[in-house]
């Protein structure tokens, strides 16, 4: 599908959405559907407004513009990668339109030589020459092929931003060769044309900045083969390369460059290999001299005869920027005569090479031809030299050539400290660059076990310099493969460096994976250091747990613990300190009382502790207790406090104190009866008797002097209507308030009523005298038990109830009437009389009185007690055939 026929798509679906704003709508389907073919065809679109219609495109990706090479910086490098296995690449590309400055006929030979150079490149495999990975691919608008990933030329390091890209990438800013890079790099170029001459027998005819490649790792590598020229002789012969002037009829791009060209090229009209050895020396200059060379031809064949015959006196001033212990040498790969050139084999050879640093990158890239008792020995001894090397060159030498030793897990010990020392002298971005994804590869493996053992020693070091997503996904699962390792060293480092790195864990994966699997170590393992070791691992890691966290999952593992001896102990010890005193943590008092107490009391009393310990153990305990004491107290206080705001006094009797039932308390007998009496607590033998009831309670209450409830208007209504009916029908549910009115009305037909008796106290008094003998004799003729009720008529007119058992007491509020008779008491006559007598002698009318009780007929139901309650039996019926209660009160007094 085409873009255009993508994005009319799009639009069509857009249509068909939702009915929505049509500004909105069209706002949103622009957006979109630019925003979806943008993202389509953008990697696409990259690769091929770079190479378009290049068969490279198929295979790679192309991402960025990097840097130029070749004749006049032609070709473009482009960073990508392959699309299949994602590997690096560096894409190099001429394109035909940037040749229409040339005439029709240098277009054409510009776009062969530069096939010529591509395919030759193929054909040559050596270290130190560009490796290609994709060959020479051309199309209508372009040639490409693809080669290891590269920075960029040797001419754009020194400064020639040609064909580069703008704004100039941030690696060029401030960029300077070091010293170390050029020596090893002209090593690396003489060991190249050393391969070309004596292997490959081709003469290169190009050397200068602008053919040599500088790599992703800094290795420097022989390219631009557009002029060479092979060997016509037969292989056992001398060798003899065919001579090519320099047509200056040409575009420049189409001959060698002349400030690097050798003498004879316009002397003699020969060359050999010592004129690339000539071009060495040269381009060996020119890197010292920040890119300058000896002199300037400015592509002038005339100004090139005149500046190689100066070459025969070449002063100390123009060597001053060349190090003294080479200026003699390059002045032999310089001179006039070929033959007193060193040739690449013997300059490989200069003691100006023997250095250390030099000698290590040699050694690396070598290192493959080693067998491993010699690298392991090297490995050794090589952190002593990185603290030698600049940054730079640890980075983008040593530690690919280090990876390359992955291959055999019995090396990575020996690299690993190397590998961890350039991390430590890292940056943060430098680390993640070079050194992470190398260590993910390193991170995966279990065996030889000693990698697990360096890791860990530097996971402090590879977690402050590692992203949180890299160490969960990463770092975490190391260690807990660590954890659940079998070999008891790595279980007591990993437990010895988790706490170093537990601040940087969340507090999930702590939880989750972590906890269980040092659980286990603490539990089941059968050796004690481990055990110990967890419990400290424990204690150092609170701090970075939620409280919840420790209730749940640690605490727990304590009270699982089994071995008592000292050292398994204090750890514990220190753990339940911690979880106390901390300000983020703390133990609640119920765990403290109900879990903690009782199990750290019978630990104290362990045999395996010394004073010390036992000390520590005891001040812990009485810190718990403290706390628990302290904290109940609060509680209790609280609530005691509260329960005083809110208790409602549900009856208050006011008036003489006299009238409150007195409590009677009986001296305890026995020590427990003493002590629970001191704490508050009633026993069976020491309980209050109910109060007794009087006539003054009663009268106090019939006062008006109780509180008071407010009647609804409802229950004003219905009282009202039983007062018109003279039936006072007093429900059982109703409260005591609510019967107010109802007891007023009572005390007024009391008083009416007592006023007729004094009328006619004269004639009643026989009459109730032989009433009350008769009420007396069915009161004596039941048996009730010792603590029945004596009712006795006092001198306030009312019954006097004392040692009221609680069955009886229950039914002080059935009403006037009750469904059962009260039994009589059996007790003496003269007794019921003689009390009698006192009550009524007290009353102006007590004579009449008592002289009419005789006549009074013995009416069932219960004393009327000083509570004020009244309420009528739920099967008591009031109807016109039988008397209300008022009428009995008339019947009684007459």
């Amino acid at each position: 599908m085409s873009q255009k026929e993508f994005k009319a798509t799009a639009q069509d679906y857009l249509q068909k959405a939702g009915n929505v704003s049509k500004e909105y709508l069209n706002l949103f389907k622009s957006k979109l559907a630019t925003t979806v073919v943008d993202t389509v065809y953008m990697a696409e679109g990259i690769t091929k407004n770079v190479i378009p219609g290049n068969p490279v495109t198929r295979d790679y990706e192309v991402t960025k513009h990097i840097g130029s090479a070749g004749p006049g910086l032609l070709w473009k490098l482009y960073a990508g990668f392959k699309k299949s296995t994602k590997q690096e690449a560096t894409v190099f590309v001429l394109h035909k339109k940037s040749l229409e400055i040339f005439s029709k006929k240098d277009r054409d030979l510009i776009v062969e030589v530069f096939k010529k150079g591509a395919t030759q490149l193929a054909r040559i495999k050596h270290p130190r020459i560009l490796s290609l990975q994709h060959q020479l691919e051309e199309s209508k608008d372009s040639l490409a092929f693809a080669t290891e990933p590269c920075f960029s030329s040797l001419a754009n390091a020194l400064g020639n931003h040609e064909n580069m890209p703008s704004p100039l990438p941030d690696d060029f800013k401030d960029f300077k060769l070091l010293e170390v890079e050029i020596k090893y790099g002209l090593l690396q170029l003489a060991e190249a044309l050393s391969f070309l001459h004596k292997d490959a027998k081709i003469l290169h005819r190009n050397i200068c900045p602008e053919s040599i490649v500088i790599n992703s790792n800094g290795a420097w590598k022989l390219a631009g083969f557009e002029f060479f020229v092979t060997n016509n002789n037969d292989p056992n012969d001398a060798l003899k390369f065919p001579f090519k002037e320099w047509d200056g009829s040409l575009a420049p791009v189409l001959n060698p460059v002349l400030e690097y060209l050798a003498p004879e090229y316009g002397l003699s009209s020969k060359c050999d290999c010592s004129s690339d050895m000539f071009s060495f020396g040269m381009l060996f200059y020119s890197v010292y001299n920040n890119g300058k060379t000896l002199y300037s031809c400015s592509n002038n064949y005339s100004a090139f005869v005149k500046n190689v015959e100066e070459l025969k006196s070449i002063t100390n001033s123009q060597m001053s920027s060349i190090p003294s212990d080479i200026r003699e040498y390059l002045k032999m790969l310089m001179h006039l005569n070929s033959e007193l050139r060193p040739d690449a084999g013997q300059v490989t050879k200069i003691p100006f090479f023997d250095d250390v640093a030099v000698k290590t990158l040699e050694y690396l890239d070598s290192s493959f031809q080693v067998d491993n008792l010699q690298k392991s020995m090297f490995f050794k001894s090589l952190p002593q030299i990185i603290d030698k090397l600049p940054q730079r060159v640890c980075l983008q030498r040593i530690i690919p050539c280090l990876e390359q030793e992955f291959i055999n897990p019995d090396m990575i010990p020996f690299i690993l400290p190397s590998m961890f020392l350039i991390a430590e002298q890292s940056s943060n971005e430098e680390y993640v660059k070079y050194i992470l994804p190398r260590l993910k590869i390193i991170f995966k493996l279990q065996k030889p076990i000693q990698i697990l053992l360096i890791v860990l020693k530097n996971m402090s070091l590879i977690l402050s310099k590692t992203p949180p997503t890299d160490i969960k996904e990463h770092i975490l699962p190391l260690v807990c493969r660590s954890l659940e390792t079998d070999t008891v060293e790595i279980q007591e480092l990993c437990l010895g460096t988790l706490p170093s790195f537990a601040h940087l864990l969340d507090t999930s994966s702590i939880k989750h994976q972590i906890i269980p699997r040092i659980r286990k170590l603490c539990l089941e393992s059968s050796t004690l250091s481990v055990r110990v070791n967890s419990l400290i691992c424990i204690g150092k890691i609170l701090e970075h747990l939620e409280k919840w966290v420790v209730l749940d999952d640690i605490l727990p593992i304590l009270e699982k613990i089994n071995i008592r001896d000292s050292a398994v102990l204090m750890a514990m010890l220190g753990i339940y300190k911690i979880v106390l005193s901390h300000p983020k943590l703390g133990i609640t008092k119920d765990l403290l009382a109900t879990r903690v107490l009782p199990y750290l009391i019978p630990i104290c009393i362990d045999n395996n502790l010394n004073m010390k310990q036992f000390n520590a153990y005891m001040s812990l305990v009485k810190e718990m207790l403290s706390q628990v004491e302290s904290e109940q107290k609060k509680k209790l206080e609280q609530i005691e406090a509260l329960e005083r705001e809110k208790s409602i006094i549900p009856y208050s009797i006011a008036g003489n104190s006299s009238s409150k039932p007195k409590e009677v308390i009986k001296t305890p007998d026995t020590m427990m009866d003493q002590l629970m009496a001191g704490y508050g607590v009633a026993t069976a033998q020491n309980t209050v008797p109910p109060p007794s009831f009087s006539t003054q309670s009663l009268n106090t209450s019939n006062s008006g002097l109780m509180p008071k409830k407010e009647l609804t208007l409802n229950e004003k209504q219905e009282l009202a209507a039983k007062l018109e009916r003279n039936e006072p029908k007093i429900s059982s549910s109703m409260s005591l308030n609510n019967l107010k009115p109802a007891n007023k009305m009572s005390e007024s037909l009391m008083d009416k009523n007592l006023k007729d008796l004094s009328i006619s106290s004269t004639q009643k008094a026989s009459q109730m005298n032989s009433n009350l003998d008769l009420l007396t004799q069915s009161m004596s003729s039941t048996n009730l038990m010792n603590n029945n009720p004596i009712r006795q008529f006092n001198s306030n007119n009312s019954f006097t109830t004392s040692q009221i058992p609680p069955n009886i007491q229950s039914n002080q509020n059935l009403g006037f009437f009750g469904n059962l008779a009260l039994p009589a008491p059996n007790y003496n006559v003269s007794q019921i009389n003689s009390s009698m007598n006192n009550g009524f002698n007290a009353h102006p009318i007590s004579t009449s009185m008592k002289n009419s009780m005789n006549n009074i007929p013995l009416i069932p139901g219960p004393p009327r007690f000083a509570s004020p309650v009244i309420s009528k039996p739920n099967n008591q019926t009031v109807n016109n055939g039988h008397k209300s209660a008022l009428d009995d009160l008339a019947d009684i007094f007459g």
